[in-house]
């Protein structure tokens, strides 16, 4: 999981959501309201897409009218099966971790979790990992 978090308010304008994306260093911004809860997630993919079929109003869309209306999130004690399965369901390559009060915590990527079963099994330190 990444962290700590990047996040955006909702009503961030989308060249500004790229431009927040670029200085982190980041593909995954989670999206906040207000009061800093998570609402949903902005990818690179999304404002790429954004970008292509609406190059005109990259200034003026905010990252809320291109966010999910389920965003992609789980809470801070969900396994990795369930992070798995919101992904599936979202259509997403990562979900944002929250708290119980939907504050964001982190960001866990699919990349995170091939890492995480990729990693050498100690018990087996002399096999080499089939596929």
């Amino acid at each position: 999981m990444s962290r700590p978090v990047l996040a955006i308010a909702e009503r961030t304008v989308l060249q500004d959501a790229l431009l927040a994306l670029v200085s982190g260093g980041v593909r995954h911004l989670a999206v906040v309201d207000a009061d800093g809860r998570c609402v949903g997630m902005v990818t690179d993919r999304m404002l790429a897409a954004e970008w292509a079929y609406r190059p005109m109003a990259f200034a003026r869309h905010t990252v809320a009218m291109i966010c999910h209306d389920e965003p992609p999130m789980i809470d801070r004690d969900a396994t990795v099966a369930a992070a798995a399965k919101v992904m599936r369901r979202c259509g997403s390559d990562a979900v944002v971790v929250a708290d119980p009060d939907l504050y964001p915590i982190g960001v866990l990527t699919s990349g995170d979790i091939i890492a995480l079963l990729a990693k050498p099994d100690p018990e087996r330190s002399g096999d080499h990992a089939r596929a």
